[in-house]
């Protein structure tokens, strides 16, 4: 379990009133894989003003200034003063992905046994070699998603962005082993969680993405209201060629991924 991110000295007071309010009365969790649609989900979702605000408030990077912001000394403080802060319609919800729930939590078992009664969804994408590429390709340009950037900026880091498929086969495995170690979680202790995609969720739009959570969660609906995500897709045709490339120069390594991964592919 990660301790480094905590002051133990951390202002007490701030910690008092960020947990005076009533606990959330619901609680979800979005596991999710890098370059798969969890930014575009979470401003659509926090934007409903309804159903949470699921940014990754797990992130490790993060949380040192966002414990210290909220007082907490330990993990269980930052929990619960983040899940009673972080709420909309008296729900809360975060995105974390399996090498972060190693990283805060320390394990599975340390992760389920506080957040045992959520309601899970867990957000893949199909096309991993895509996402392989899009991951590569965020690494390489630091730049991840069109709102921290300008039309000069997405262009300019296309132009320089190279092909390497050593790289992209490192990410792709990298991927793959998140999504290995988050469905044997899901067995091992007998979670249901909804599937979506990053291909279904970013064309079918708000309305039906909007009604798959509310469904799950027992609302009596979410209304889209002309909502509509800050995020918007920065892969280009590039991303599109340096996929194609890789899969011809490693057929046979994608033909053993793809049946590896068929059964988690399945909507449940």
């Amino acid at each position: 379990m990660i301790n480094s991110v905590f002051d133990p000295n951390a202002d007490q007071k701030k910690y008092k009133f960020w947990t005076q309010a009533e606990p959330p009365s619901k609680i979800y969790s979005i596991l999710f894989t890098p370059r798969s649609g969890s930014s575009w989900l979470t401003s659509v979702l926090t934007k409903t003003k309804a159903i949470g605000s699921p940014g990754e408030w797990f992130n490790p990077e993060l949380m040192p200034s966002s414990s210290r912001a909220k007082g907490a000394r330990n993990l269980d403080q930052f929990i619960e003063a983040i899940s009673r802060h972080e709420t909309y319609g008296n729900i809360f919800g975060f995105e974390i992905t399996f090498h972060q729930i190693r990283a805060v939590f320390g394990s599975e078992h340390e992760f389920m046994s506080r957040f045992q009664n959520a309601t899970f969804f867990w957000l893949t994408r199909r096309d991993i070699v895509a996402q392989g590429v899009s991951l590569d390709k965020m690494v390489q340009t630091k730049v991840s998603h069109a709102t921290n950037a300008d039309s000069i900026q997405l262009e300019n880091s296309d132009s320089s962005y190279e092909y390497n498929g050593d790289r992209i086969h490192k990410w792709i495995r990298h991927i793959r082993a998140a999504e290995k170690e988050t469905e044997e979680m899901i067995e091992a202790y007998g979670l249901t969680p909804k599937r979506i995609f990053y291909e279904e969720i970013t064309s079918s739009g708000t309305e039906r993405v909007l009604d798959i959570f509310a469904e799950q969660l027992g609302l009596d609906g979410l209304t889209s209201n002309g909502i509509s995500s800050s995020h918007y897709k920065i892969g280009t045709v590039k991303n599109d060629d340096f996929s194609v490339r890789f899969r011809d120069e490693n057929k046979e390594f994608v033909d053993v991924l793809n049946k590896d991964r068929a059964s988690m592919l399945i909507v449940k």
